[in-house]
């Protein structure tokens, strides 16, 4: 028995540090292969960017049709053309003094860093150059151009720059994490491991005979357990394991469900702007591009966010700011109006400011109309509107459709639930709209009456907090 122990104890410790080796170098090499995806997407972005800045400087001005008349003109447009975050920005400067920078709120300041401006100042090139600079502020990625007047005189440079520290902090915090389940797989190999490496081989044979005829398209069988054995717990552990892997096919199949019907809405109306594209009108090419770039935008978060709709009770599912009720109305009415052929009418404009995610809002407010348009026949009227109080916003949809039942109106906020089978979809919009209303503390309200039309309307506090 003691050298059975013995044994069991030597395999054990074999097999945990083998384990632990494996996981070690998986993720130093994941962690590697992370950090240069991260420092190459940072290097193409700004080269991206930097070069899109040469173009237009050397473009004409899109306001006179005319080569720029001033520096000025330039530094304003291209700085009008940036899309700031808290990890990247943009800043024309001379010297250590800023002269233009981005109006996003929640940005990089590079105007601050005047160690990281001196060093940009001495580097500007012609051509896109990406270099790093680390100073006392953060770990900067950058490229830098001078600003010529027309006469070819050098008044400033305008540099993009993005905090990689910032970065590959969060990539820290991802592996911290990997390090945390690491170790909990470890433990649980060691438990397994320890239960199973003292059983004869039969056992284990008859298992994997059983295990064997349970394949990724039938995730539904579940192994007997008999007796109270160690296969026998092995076996419940098995079954455990194939519990999780179940739900984790559901899961994945959960979220393309998502990404396909979420993608749609956006999609159309892109395709719709390309459609009616004049590209020999410069005004209507840069209109154009300006709502392409903001679809898009709005894609790429729809599908890193997707991922956590499930946790969509987390402050950072939403990012509210104080938006302009009347501008966000008009906006959504404008993308609503390309969802369909309808007779689209502006219901009401609320005025005065919001504290809201005007993004997540939007989507929300685009799904509400793309479902009036699925249940509404062509050319009938679908009103979209917004009103305001001291307290609450509210925001609708309203059309002339099937209408639902009083019996449905719970059922169809459930996920994947759909109320005609044979309308394309996957049951998931409004599920999503309820998820984001309640993000911001508010609720979603349906009227409906069979044959004559449902009103959707989406009730918020004004402030950001719940009433």
């Amino acid at each position: 028995m003691a050298q059975r122990t013995s044994v069991r104890a030597r395999l054990l410790t074999y097999l945990i540090a083998l384990t632990a080796a494996a996981l070690l170098m998986a993720g130093l090499t994941a962690w590697a292969i992370e950090r240069a995806r991260i420092d190459n997407q940072i290097t193409d972005g700004i080269a991206l960017r930097t070069q899109a800045f040469i173009d237009l400087a050397n473009d004409v001005d899109p306001t006179t049709g005319e080569p720029y008349a001033s520096s000025t003109d330039l530094m304003r447009e291209a700085m009008l053309r940036v899309v700031a975050s808290p990890t990247e920005s943009a800043v024309a400067h001379v010297g250590v003094v800023a002269r233009y920078v981005p109006s996003a709120p929640s940005r990089l300041r590079l105007e601050d860093d005047e160690e990281f401006l001196e060093e940009a100042s001495q580097h500007a090139a012609d051509t896109v150059v990406v270099r790093e600079v680390v100073t006392d502020t953060a770990d900067y990625r950058y490229a830098a151009v001078p600003i010529v007047e027309p006469d070819g005189e050098q008044v400033g440079v305008f540099t993009i720059a993005t905090d990689r520290g910032a970065l590959q902090a969060n990539l820290a915090e991802t592996f911290q994490l990997y390090a945390l389940v690491a170790a909990l797989a470890l433990a649980i190999i060691g438990v397994v491991a320890w239960t199973t490496v003292g059983r004869t081989l039969q056992p284990i044979a008859t298992l994997e005979a059983r295990t064997r005829r349970i394949s990724e398209h039938d995730l539904s069988q579940r192994i007997p357990v008999e007796g109270h054995d160690d296969l026998a717990r092995l076996t419940a552990t098995v079954n455990a394991m194939l519990d999780r892997i179940e739900r984790a096919f559901d899961d994945q199949s959960r979220l393309l469900d998502d990404a396909s019907h979420e993608l749609r809405t956006p999609l159309a109306i892109m395709r719709t702007n390309l459609e009616v594209l004049e590209p020999r009108d410069p005004d209507e090419v840069e209109r154009s591009q300006r709502e392409l770039l903001e679809e898009v935008s709005m894609m790429s978060r729809l599908v890193d966010d997707l991922v956590t709709l499930a946790k969509s009770d987390r402050p950072e599912f939403i990012d509210p700011v104080e938006t302009d009720l009347a501008e966000l109305t008009e906006s959504a009415f404008a993308r609503a109006s390309a969802l369909g052929e309808r007779e689209w009418q502006l219901d009401g404009i609320a005025h005065g400011p919001a504290t809201v995610d005007p993004q997540r809002i939007t989507q929300a407010w685009l799904q509400l109309a793309a479902n009036a348009v699925k249940f509404s026949p062509p050319h009938s009227r679908i009103l979209l509107g917004s009103s305001v109080t001291p307290t609450q916003i509210r925001l609708w949809v309203s059309d002339e459709g099937v209408g639902i039942p009083a019996t449905k109106h719970e059922e169809i906020l459930e996920r994947f639930h759909r109320l005609d089978p044979d309308v394309e979809g996957s049951g998931l919009g409004l599920t999503i709209v309820v998820a984001i209303a309640a993000a911001h503390g508010g609720r979603l309200d349906l009227f409906s009456e069979p044959g004559r039309g449902s009103t959707f309307t989406m009730i918020l506090p004004r402030n950001g907090e719940p009433g």
